[in-house]
């Protein structure tokens, strides 16, 4: 019994991909002690990973997976932990335990199918273990691992076809599985190419198929005249061999038949009970490994076309009412998309933005001694935003006011002294001093900046840096008429091609989510602007009506009515012009 748990343990853990080590734990069904324990690989791995989850599965009596159980100790890798409850004629008879590289939850569902499928294997071999002797239940397991092997199903079917020839002295052993409800014959032994339209495979199937049709082993002579098969197929195939021995026996996978394992030997030679007795025990064995192999080996093409037709025998047959609700929604729904339309609207950032803006820059060389006003505040025409420090304005008007007076004394005695020379010469320097004079004054006259018009300072604040040098042509402050605004929209790139003048739309701002306002296109920028990863295109539009509670900068998000459109259309549009690029950049 030890060496059947082992070996078992050996081959499951072959198939699970990434399996690491693994226990299995066993007893006596329905009882226990659970205390016969078989290690994989072997005991050096420690035993207490795999224990917590081997009791709550022996607890619950269903299959349980723990993600992340534990770490691989080489690399640091998280593994999963899977168990599985083991019954023998529904009675719990153990558990085995699976540490295993981590994986996604689908492949995780998929492992647990795998691994419950295996215990319906060590279910058939132990029941095979208490009539066949120990060496003859080796060979059969045996015959299991010759169809785990192989890489392609077609050599392991050929292998394991091989295999039961020499095991049963069979001249040839066949091997088919239905393929969308038709039989079709995989392997042959010691043939390496099966020609599905020759006459002699035409044969074969059509005794498979009688084997599937009637859900039963079919044994060829007749042993017994009190057998209630139909039997026509294989008398043909029979008399085609000369009389040939023939037992066929279907291959099951939960309970559904997959295949049939036909059988053949020389003439002379009939298949007794307990070898067809023995073949059955075969096909519960090889029959759901070989299934399996096959269909992740089908192209993609006949796994899409077996799941539409799952799907579509599901929906159509019988329960499944979820499945059915659910699909006529969707249907309605999509039928509703198609036929019913909608206006389509095309969502962008807006920020508003001042009709007519000024700035006020630095006249000349000072430095700021007062700041009157800041941003966000409303000015009048003429009144004081800053004024600049005039000190050294005032002392230099001294100066050449001095200058002037000084002038003009000299310039009265040249003339009491009628020298015409110095009277030239006085009545320029006269000239040079009254022109710096009036150029002094006007630079005073300029220390005090004051708004161009009524609006709102939108930029600007000097307070905090009072007595800070400035020099000719810097920015002081940005003036906004505070009562007329654009709407400046960044429309992506995809959709400028459905913007045009005269097309209306609605605004809402950040500041003020409670209401709308309409607008109207003004002007297409054809420029481009790229920010954030994506190209935009600056759109002008204005306002319908303007509102006190507006301001310069604040921004929003504006709708643009384009027309009415198929609602499908609607919400498919960016995935198909997504498509079209995606197609188009990958074509030659």
């Amino acid at each position: 019994m030890d060496n059947v748990l082992q070996t078992w343990l050996l081959n499951q853990c072959r198939l699970v991909s990434g399996s690491i080590h693994a226990v299995l734990v066993t007893g006596t069904p329905g009882k226990g002690p659970f205390n016969r324990i078989v290690f994989w690989p072997d005991k050096s791995h420690n035993p207490a990973v795999l224990s917590h989850i081997a009791k709550a599965c022996l607890g619950s009596k269903k299959a349980v997976v723990k993600t992340r159980n534990s770490k691989m100790a080489e690399t640091g890798e998280p593994l999963d932990a899977m168990a599985c409850p083991l019954f023998m004629g529904g009675r719990l008879f153990g558990v085995i335990a699976i540490a295993m590289v981590a994986r996604s939850q689908p492949v995780q569902k998929a492992t647990v199918q795998l691994v419950q499928t295996g215990v319906k294997w060590l279910e058939t071999m132990i029941m095979v273990n208490g009539s066949t002797a120990k060496k003859q239940l080796v060979n059969l397991i045996d015959l299991v691992a010759t169809g785990l092997e192989h890489e392609k199903f077609t050599v392991a079917a050929t292998e394991v076809a091989n295999e039961l020839a020499e095991r049963f002295s069979c001249y040839r052993v066949s091997l088919g599985f239905m393929n969308f409800n038709r039989m079709r014959v995989e392997a042959l032994s010691h043939t390496s190419r099966v020609d599905q339209q020759s006459n002699l495979i035409r044969v074969i199937r059509d005794a498979m198929n009688e084997s599937l049709d009637q859900g039963t082993t079919i044994v060829y002579p007749v042993a017994s005249d009190h057998v209630l098969y139909v039997a026509r197929f294989h008398s043909e195939l029979a008399k085609l061999q000369q009389g040939a021995a023939i037992c066929t026996v279907p291959l099951v996978k939960n309970g559904k038949a997959v295949g049939a394992l036909m059988l053949e030997r020389v003439p002379g030679k009939p298949f007794t009970a307990q070898m067809a007795e023995q073949c059955e025990q075969v096909g519960l064995l090889i029959g759901p490994v070989l299934e399996t192999r096959r269909r992740e080996e089908r192209p993609i093409f006949s796994k899409v076309l077996d799941y539409c037709r799952s799907w579509c025998s599901k929906l159509f047959g019988p329960r499944h009412l979820p499945l059915k609700v659910g699909t006529g929604l969707t249907l309605a729904t999509l039928l509703v998309l198609i036929m019913a339309g909608g206006t389509f609207r095309i969502s962008c950032d807006a920020a508003l933005e001042a009709v007519v803006s000024r700035v006020v820059v630095a006249p000349q060389q000072g430095y700021i001694a007062e700041a009157h006003v800041r941003a966000g505040d409303l000015v009048q025409k003429g009144d004081p935003l800053v004024t600049l420090d005039d000190r050294e304005l005032l002392l230099e008007q001294q100066k050449w006011q001095s200058q002037r007076s000084q002038l003009f004394n000299e310039y009265r005695k040249a003339m009491a002294g009628r020298d015409r020379a110095e009277i030239a010469i006085l009545q320029a320097k006269r000239t040079q001093a009254e022109a710096q004079l009036r150029l002094v004054e006007q630079q005073l006259d300029r220390t005090e900046l004051v708004a161009p018009f009524a609006g709102l300072i939108v930029k600007g604040d000097l307070s905090q840096a009072l007595g800070s040098p400035v020099t000719p042509g810097d920015v002081l402050y940005e003036v906004a008429l505070n009562n007329e605004y654009k709407v400046v929209l960044k429309v992506d790139d995809r959709d400028i091609r459905l913007i045009s003048l005269g097309q209306k739309g609605q605004l809402k701002l950040s500041g003020i989510p409670d209401r709308k306002v309409a607008v109207t296109i003004d002007r297409l920028t054809p420029v481009s602007i790229s920010e954030e990863g994506r190209n935009y295109f600056r759109v002008e539009a204005v306002l319908d009506k303007y509102s006190d509670l507006m301001r310069p900068g604040m921004e929003g998000i504006t709708k643009i009515e384009i027309g009415r459109e198929k609602l499908i259309w609607i919400w498919t549009r960016r995935l198909v012009d997504w498509l079209r690029l995606f197609i188009w950049n990958r074509m030659p």
